[in-house]
């Protein structure tokens, strides 16, 4: 089992724990999938597919399911815009639509605009993996996330806005779960059958904390962690008993 943890104080990476270890890191990727976006896409309303927008795919409101049945088309469940509704699809749409867009593979943007750009030399855009439709795993180590984080961490735009409440404490922004605060918490899990990853971080602060682990069972472990070095109530670390939350998971 292997454990690998960054952590970002005042916008630097601080310390990286567990060695340079390239792991899968799941849901994270969707954080860079939004970076990538916000660089190269002025208007939020933009359309990706249909009337799904890039507000609606960085917000999880496109109506979609977060994975189409297997050998099944992909149909929205309700229109865009209505609810909350993760949905890995959605992002699959952007990163399609980011390519139309530009005219490079995701492969290259991520590399040259955001890989290359912040020294994350370890990481990279997978092959798709089978069955998720264009899907592309992020592999990379904590550290490389971390010098992601601590770079996001500095930039003053929507992804640090409440676009979409889920309740008092938790809300979506452009890419990223908010615990509204104050301060505000951007944060992400990454949960697999092979990693339990989690991201958090305030803009405000410049603090955050990365924790990749291959552990399915490692949420207890990375509640350990952002407990230690980012202590107070996160609203994030408690979403399974969320009852708001709950309801719109169903």
């Amino acid at each position: 089992m292997r454990r690998c943890v960054a952590v970002v104080r005042g916008w630097e990476l601080a310390r990286a724990e567990g060695g340079a270890v390239v792991m899968n890191a799941a849901s994270l990727v969707k954080q860079v999938i939004a970076h990538l976006a916000l660089d190269v896409i002025e208007d939020l309303d933009d359309l990706v597919r249909d009337d799904i927008t890039v507000r609606h795919v960085l917000t999880h409101t496109t109506g979609l399911p977060n994975w189409r049945p297997q050998g099944q088309p992909l149909e929205p469940s309700r229109p865009p815009g209505q609810r909350w509704g993760y949905s890995g699809e959605g992002f699959v749409l952007l990163q399609q639509h980011l390519e139309q867009r530009t005219g490079a593979p995701i492969t290259s943007l991520a590399r040259d605009r955001v890989f290359g750009a912040l020294a994350m030399h370890h990481s990279y855009l997978a092959d798709p993996e089978p069955g998720f439709h264009g899907f592309r795993p992020l592999m990379t180590t904590a550290a490389d996330y971390g010098r992601f984080l601590a770079h996001v961490l500095r930039i003053d735009d929507a992804r640090w806005q409440p676009l979409w409440p889920i309740d008092d404490e938790i809300a979506w922004g452009a890419g990223w779960g908010l615990e509204i605060g104050p301060p505000v918490y951007g944060w992400q899990w990454g949960l697999n059958d092979d990693a339990s990853n989690f991201v958090i971080g305030c803009p405000s602060t410049g603090n955050g904390v990365v924790v990749l682990t291959d552990d399915p069972n490692g949420r207890s472990y990375y509640r350990t962690v952002v407990d230690r070095e980012l202590p107070g109530d996160h609203p994030s670390l408690k979403v399974e008993h969320n009852k708001a939350w709950l309801e719109l998971c169903i």
